[in-house]
């Protein structure tokens, strides 16, 4: 079993900063966990502890800090929670003939260009994905938070196959739970008999941002409420009464959010995971998500095409439904959490994955 782990990332995201929080719960007291980062990360992860590393160098130039840190403090393992070819690459120049081993944690959709063609998302990928390829040869294991997207790089990288291993984005169902719906809503002034629809994340282009906006526009009996930041030039938001955007909530005030909705929208274009509805159906709240390679298996979230009618028509049958209906599949969608990703059933495999 290691000792001393650390943990590598170039940039923020909001889910990197909850798996640091996750991985503490759920990792032996007795591990020692490290958090290195760039200049472009000052101040923006926080931690109870983990032991926060910040360089001066940028991105492009912490390579040798980060080979001569995890020298210094014998680091027995490093990970990496994002962008890879990037990260891997600076981890394998940090890991060299050296007795620290690294794993490459694949937070985006590896192979993704395999499947999306070559469009203007399919090349930028395209590029990532020949480094992906290269960088499988080198690390100790290699994890995919989704099963599907597990299943087929095992079929296209078959010659590391035995390295690939399905490790899901833990979720604290003891904080995202179901709360007072009626109470809620007073608190966040919205009204008690409205249709309210949630979305979280960067409001982009790749995310569906627009396809949201304009069921937006075709739905005025519907509140839409969008958490997370312009992230697309090409988004522009309208001025509708029924668009609400919440820019930067805390994780306390997102999961009132979550609970004062009635759905969770998540048509995304690319992903590999899908923390967002997970943690909207472990509130309890269903989840309509893209019929994306990475979603297909939440199996009690509804999966449309991404086009605005099928989302539409989504919308409308689920809004539809008896009230018995749908606590059948508010009450499936927090049990399917609980048994995929939630702490209990996540610190068996990591112990098994991670520190071993």
């Amino acid at each position: 079993m290691i000792k001393r782990l650390c943990i590598f990332t170039i940039s923020f995201s909001f889910d990197r900063q909850v798996i640091i929080n996750q991985l503490e719960k759920i990792l032996p007291s007795d591990i020692e966990l490290f958090l290195f980062v760039p200049r472009e990360c000052k101040g923006r992860y926080h931690s109870v502890r983990t032991k926060i590393i910040e360089s001066d160098k940028n991105k492009y130039s912490c390579f040798f800090e980060f080979r001569k840190f995890c020298r210094k403090n014998k680091i027995d393992r490093l990970i990496n929670l994002g962008q890879l070819p990037q990260e891997g690459l600076i981890m394998l120049f940090a890991s060299a003939f050296s007795k620290t081993d690294f794993i490459c944690y694949f937070l985006t959709d590896p192979l993704g260009s395999l499947r999306i063609g070559f469009n203007k998302w399919g090349i930028k990928f395209f590029f990532e994905d020949m480094g992906d390829c290269f960088l499988a040869f080198f690390p100790k294991k290699i994890f995919v938070c989704s099963r599907d997207i597990t299943r087929y790089m095992q079929k296209c990288l078959f010659f590391v196959k035995n390295k690939i291993n399905q490790i899901p984005i833990p979720i604290d169902t003891e904080e995202f739970c179901p709360k007072n719906k009626v109470n809620l809503r007073k608190k966040l002034k919205i009204k008690k008999t409205d249709k309210v629809v949630i979305y979280v994340g960067r409001i982009e282009t790749a995310k569906g941002s627009d396809l949201i906006l304009k069921l937006a526009k075709k739905n005025k009996d519907i509140t839409f409420i969008l958490v997370g930041k312009i992230n697309d030039n090409k988004i522009k938001l309208p001025s509708l009464k029924n668009l609400k955007i919440v820019s930067s909530i805390s994780n306390k005030e997102l999961i009132e959010y979550y609970n004062a909705s009635d759905l969770c929208l998540f048509p995304s274009r690319v992903e590999a995971f899908g923390l967002v509805p997970r943690e909207a159906m472990a509130c309890e709240v269903p989840a309509i998500v893209s019929d994306i390679t990475a979603l297909k298996l939440i199996k009690p979230a509804i999966k449309v095409r991404l086009n605005c009618e099928s989302i539409n028509e989504a919308i409308n049958n689920f809004f539809n439904l008896s009230k018995k209906e749908k606590e059948k599949i508010s009450k499936e969608s927090r049990q399917f959490v609980i048994n995929e990703c939630g702490l209990k059933t996540c610190e068996g495999l990591y112990s098994k994955f991670l520190i071993n």
